[in-house]
């Protein structure tokens, strides 16, 4: 590289670069203009089936010293400001690295605190079904459908568990239930938002799932598979043809970096959902190439925020926490799949320089002072706030399927 200083041009092109980065990771948690509600119409809503059984990797990565104080630190930060009962969309993702123990800060569990205080009832036909909305005000709650089911099927909860909303009883599965009806058709506009469904509703079905929406249509868990996994091979369309011809990208909202953490949830989603035994045989070999496609991606994009931090230091503390997340949830990505213990599923060691890459980005951010300093970025940016916290989930929910500390129901 010269070492000659940039010309304006280039300056411009190189802060245009910086920006491009930031926004491609980034995700707002600022709620929608407005919310629309379906109406309800007569349906026949099957009852979840936990069939999804625990994987543990195996035989899992080892610890050595450093690896067990990244995730203390993690631990640490969701204990800390994780646990807040006024932070639906935190508590979320801390159950979801911390397990379904989890005790808020109020000493409330935390599963009975999220249906109690933020679910809702509706009624369709002669059924009380459960929902979260996506928002209460300007507190997110479920700002994508059905992330919390999908963390509830993720740890391994019951469809029989009892939990109250608006002062009645209820079971889980009644939100299982509220979800289906309220899934209608996928346009791909609306593809990114279709990850956490399809993950849970594959969590908790049996194969060849069928049901009728609040509009009275008629839809298949196989056919939704397909559905998110053409749109997912069409969005990395793009990074196959560069790896075919051995060349990089760069990354600017297109294709697969306009999904939500670069895509990461819906290429879980979609993964998940076949490994499940969902979807078309033709989609078989999928999840090898989605993870091929992975691997090849991450050491440029990594490149490109570490240079980005080199070239603008003053951006420092949000291109960390841009590292963070995509150090963690490419761990998580990986170490999913290599838990199933599937033919052809990445075996342990190649989960280390992932493992490595989120160890080197914790010990960067208490470096930078980012973990010490979180109450007072909260009040400077709270969305960066909120993505430490779930970006930190992650990461550590990563470390911990890797490690063999949690396993993968499958």
């Amino acid at each position: 590289m010269s070492s000659r200083p940039c010309s304006t041009p280039q300056k411009l092109r190189m802060v245009s670069i910086f920006w491009l980065i930031i926004l491609a990771c980034s995700q707002s948690l600022e709620p929608p203009v407005e919310a629309q509600t379906r109406p309800a119409k007569q349906q026949a809503l099957p009852d979840p089936v936990a069939s999804a059984k625990p994987h543990t990797l195996s035989p899992p990565l080892g610890l050595d010293d450093s690896a067990k104080n990244t995730m203390r630190r993690l631990e640490q930060l969701l204990r800390t400001h994780g646990t807040d009962p006024n932070n639906p969309w935190a508590i979320g993702h801390t159950l979801l690295a911390l397990g379904p123990t989890l005790r808020l800060s109020n000493d409330q569990d935390a599963i009975d605190w999220l249906f109690s205080n933020y679910a809702e009832r509706f009624v369709l036909d002669d059924s009380w079904l459960l929902r979260f909305p996506p928002y209460r005000e300007a507190t997110p709650i479920e700002p994508h459908p059905d992330l919390l089911l999908r963390v509830f099927t993720d740890i391994g909860l019951s469809p029989d568990r009892i939990v109250h909303v608006q002062g009645q009883p209820h079971v889980i599965g009644d939100l299982f239930k509220g979800s289906l009806a309220q899934r209608s058709a996928y346009t791909p506009k609306a593809l990114n938002d279709l990850p956490w469904s399809l993950a849970a509703f594959a969590s908790w079905s049996t194969p060849t799932l069928t049901w009728r929406d609040a509009q009275a249509q008629q839809r298949d868990l196989d056919a939704l598979t397909d559905q998110a996994s053409d749109g997912l091979n069409r969005a990395t369309l793009f990074l196959a043809q560069a790896m075919a011809a051995g060349k990089t990208f760069s990354k600017q909202k297109q294709g697969i970096f306009a999904f939500s953490c670069g895509g990461s949830h819906l290429i879980q989603g979609v993964i998940h959902a076949q490994l499940r035994g969902f979807g078309s045989p033709k989609n078989k070999g999928e999840p090898q190439a989605q993870l091929a496609l992975l691997a090849f991606r991450f050491p440029i994009e990594m490149a490109q925020i570490d240079a980005g931090m080199a070239t603008h230091p003053q951006f420092q503390v949000p291109l960390l926490i841009q590292r963070l997340k995509l150090a963690g949830h490419t761990l998580e990505t990986f170490a999913r799949v290599a838990a199933s213990g599937r033919p052809g599923a990445p075996k342990a060691e190649a989960l280390t320089p992932y493992l490595q890459a989120v160890i080197h980005t914790v010990a960067l951010l208490k470096t930078a002072g980012v973990f010490q300093n979180l109450e007072r970025l909260k009040q400077d940016n709270n969305q960066l706030f909120l993505d430490t916290i779930g970006d930190s989930a992650h990461a550590l929910r990563g470390m911990k399927i890797a490690v063999g500390a949690q396993p993968v129901f499958y």
